[in-house]
């Protein structure tokens, strides 16, 4: 067969596009795809070379009965990039006999591809640090938000009601499967954004047609074929950058990491753009497009209600359809139509975020209002001005290790003051999450030179504070914010340093005064290791964020014993950014043995 000697004279079972096809991953002998019917050889998956024989071998098969089982159609993405290498005759790109690929890849009409990041959800471990799927744009004229687009979501196979403890381990430390799937972006908006209300960001990718093509016809061959699953390693982020990276001479994965999270396939997307811009070619992102959260939609077009017309929203809510009328009276139908378009939007809103709520009862109340609504004259819809986030991958990598000369109490010697944490996404970071943050594993080691000491400084095993800084101002909706912390830190004692561990919980309320500069209340309930072991702690605090100057301070009062005392509590942080890997950063503090911390920062 002259294809298989043109095949072993250009070696093309060791070229990079060919392991890529087969899932080899760098050095491992053998294919990470689990599923045997993905290699038409026996040892297919540990030999590319036997499974490029076996592969071209079946090009040549005939046709029988069902023809979408035969190999051409099922592995419509080897015999296209074979077909630019060797000589297939007859080779089509459309075979005529391979119908549910046609109808599935839709060829002549996806214009473009898309990864999407997806801002995180703390109601769930696997999708705390964000999520990330990849779509196929047909830019539809009658599908302005491209709804009806193909969506490939990568994601673990987990058993209905799995144990949460168990879930966490094993998807820790292996023992789930996972796989592809494809689905509607609508499905996908209405999870993430009305469900589990997380922002999205659509990465527009600029692929020639050839690369384009060739992924499409791989996602088919790969759709339903099961991988082995890691939460922070192999993952949706690491999957969707080696399906790019199939058509692409840069490489946008990074092997070399302990973790792969899906914000870091987004930062190296900026990388591989800023390496292209440097040698003058173009960008690999042709655009980038926010997608705001249901709720995010929501608060906003509150905001186009006056305090009158939300105390008329509030108890049409409250008393039901029957006072839609009464509630009503007294507006001009301008200012009806803005309540009743928002009334509308709220019921949807609830209706589609599964709200433990009467469906019968919210279903008659959107009637009620849709039937009022008819009532009055046409016009445009009033449109909230929805403020553009900016991606977390326009931030500072998670990853932070800082260095810093610190100061202790009065008869402290300074010291050197180490930093160090995996993923830091704090509230004066680049990175941070709307003036709140969520810091794993942070850890602060000193060194007093002077006495060759080396001692554990601070240790938080996890921050979280989610400021709700657009709550919805209407009945029944929740407006409170929430801080946790648990860890250690070093604190001063008649005269010695000692540990004191803390778990710690907070409620309150955040406001957004201005853009960039939010304040809240808060009134935290925390076990410590160190008497007194219960401690209430009332505190106000203020973050601002101005160019390249970040800060945030609190000052409040804790309690120290049971009686009713208290003490006053202070501090902050501050930060200003030199580059967005570089930045110098301050600490302050009356509660601990190190008071003040000036050193600089650096994440990658």
């Amino acid at each position: 067969m002259e294809a298989l000697h043109v095949a072993a004279r250009l070696d093309l079972a060791h070229h990079s596009t060919w392991l890529k096809l087969l899932h080899f991953e760098g050095r491992l002998p053998q294919s990470v795809v689990l599923t045997d019917d993905f290699f038409l050889s026996p040892v297919g998956r540990s030999s590319p070379q036997a499974e490029l024989r076996a592969t071209l071998e079946a090009y040549f098969l005939p046709w029988q009965q069902d023809t979408d089982e035969h190999p051409r159609c099922r592995f419509p993405a080897r015999y296209y990039w074979l077909s630019r290498q060797l000589p297939l005759p007859g080779y089509a790109l459309n075979e005529p006999h391979c119908q549910r690929l046609s109808k599935w890849a839709l060829l002549d009409r996806v214009k473009s591809v898309s990864l999407l990041l997806v801002s995180g959800y703390l109601g769930n471990p696997a999708s705390t640090f964000g999520h990330a799927l990849l779509k196929l744009n047909t830019d539809s004229s009658n599908d302005d938000y491209g709804l009806f687009d193909l969506t490939l979501n990568y994601g673990a196979l987990i058993p209905e009601n799995e144990n949460a403890l168990r879930y966490i381990a094993r998807g820790l430390f292996g023992g789930y499967e996972a796989g592809f799937s494809d689905r509607y972006f609508y499905t996908q908006d209405l999870v993430y954004s009305h469900t589990e209300f997380r922002d999205i960001w659509d990465y527009r990718l600029a692929l020639s047609n050839h690369q384009r093509t060739l992924l499409i016809l791989h996602i088919w061959e790969i759709i339903g074929r099961k991988f082995d699953y890691y939460f922070l390693t192999r993952n949706c982020a690491l999957r969707l950058a080696e399906l790019v990276d199939l058509v692409l001479d840069d490489l946008i994965i990074e092997r070399a990491r302990l973790w792969y999270l899906p914000v870091q396939l987004f930062h190296r997307l900026n990388a591989v753009d800023a390496a292209r811009q440097h040698s003058g070619n173009d960008n690999l992102v042709e655009a980038v497009r926010f997608i705001p959260s249901s709720r995010r939609t929501l608060a906003h077009r509150m905001q186009l209600l006056t305090k009158q017309e939300i105390r008329a929203m509030n108890a049409i809510l409250r008393d039901g359809p029957s006072s839609l009328d009464t509630r009503l009276k007294g507006l001009n139908n301008e200012r009806k139509i803005v309540v009743l378009d928002s009334l509308l939007a709220y019921y949807k809103h609830q209706l589609m975020s599964r709200k433990p709520i009467d469906d019968s009862a919210l279903q008659h109340l959107k009637r009620k209002a849709l039937l009022t609504r008819l009532q009055l004259p046409a016009q445009p819809r009033l449109t909230p001005d929805i403020p553009v986030l900016p991606s977390p991958a326009d931030g500072s990598h998670p990853m932070a290790l800082g260095v810093s000369v610190a100061r202790g109490t009065a008869h402290e010697h300074p010291f050197l003051r180490l930093t160090w944490s995996p993923f830091k996404l704090q509230r004066v970071g680049r990175n941070s999450m709307e003036g709140g943050e969520l810091v794993l594993l942070d850890i602060a080691v000193g060194l007093l030179g002077s006495q060759r000491e080396i001692f554990l400084d601070q240790l938080d095993l996890i921050r979280v504070s989610s400021l709700n800084t657009l709550p919805l101002p209407l009945a029944g909706e929740n407006p409170l914010s929430w801080q946790l912390h648990v860890g250690t830190v070093r604190v001063e004692s008649k005269r010695k340093s000692v540990y004191d561990g803390a778990a710690s919980f907070g409620i309150g309320y955040a406001k957004s005064w201005h853009p960039g500069i939010i304040g809240y209340a808060m009134a935290d309930l925390a076990v410590h290791t160190l008497s007194p072991h219960a401690r209430l702690r009332p505190h106000l605090g203020l973050s601002a964020h101005l160019a390249g100057l970040r800060t945030w301070a609190y000052v409040g009062t804790e309690s120290v014993g049971y009686r009713g005392g208290f003490r006053a509590v202070w501090g902050g942080k501050l930060e200003v950014s030199l580059t967005k890997r570089f930045a110098v950063h301050a600490e302050f503090s009356n509660e601990r043995a190190t008071r003040a911390a000036l050193g600089l920062n650096v994440n990658w």
